[in-house]
């Protein structure tokens, strides 16, 4: 695959003039490499829609430890703390985009089996704009995965990780954005 810049170091033409040759298979690779598919088509929109808000799929993943503390990602990209998870890429069911966002994001590898579907959250308190001053209304599903002990110094993340940690589901840090998928999982861990 041809080596491309950060997609958002591309002007809007210089990004459309790239991807316009490309196949599906193309798409799909260069996707997988830069941001995800719905970033890849985001940045296709023309600048002059892009305040268009967009639906977008993915899943969130609640990594729980033996002490029932829940695994936080600090984000890079806006200072604030969420759970592990993303946007769905072509193709992808949606328990396969909870498994590799956990595993871009904090380094832990689950097995697909382990995984509890909790909910599926959308509506109003999945709104989310990104500091690029895109909008999109997130339908996430919500999964659960109960894992061993490990050794913290293990846990790695990727460019969207500043850091990561345990945190007690019902002592969050004030900054933290998935409110509603807490709320969600909160009910349900009765």
């Amino acid at each position: 695959m041809k080596k491309y810049k950060k997609m958002r170091e591309y002007e809007h033409e210089e990004f459309i003039d790239i991807i316009k040759n490309l196949n599906e298979e193309e798409l799909l690779e260069l996707s997988k490499n830069y941001g995800g598919y719905p970033v890849l088509f985001r940045m296709s929109l023309d600048t002059r829609v892009t305040h268009m808000p967009f639906i977008q799929p993915g899943s969130a993943i609640i990594i729980r430890n033996s002490k029932g503390e829940i695994l936080l990602q600090e984000r890079t990209d806006r200072n604030m703390w969420s759970l592990p998870g993303g946007c769905q890429d072509l193709g992808e069911c949606l328990e396969e985009t909870a498994i590799r966002e956990a595993y871009e994001e904090t380094g832990i590898k689950l097995n697909k089996e382990r995984l509890i579907l909790i909910d599926t959250v959308s509506g109003s308190s999945r709104k989310n704009k990104y500091p690029n001053g895109d909008i999109v209304y997130n339908n996430t599903s919500l999964y659960l995965s109960d894992i061993d002990e490990i050794d913290a110094t293990k846990l790695k993340g990727d460019t969207e990780t500043k850091s990561l940690k345990f945190f007690n589901p019902r002592e969050l840090p004030d900054n933290f954005m998935d409110k509603d998928l807490i709320e969600s999982y909160l009910k349900y861990n009765k």
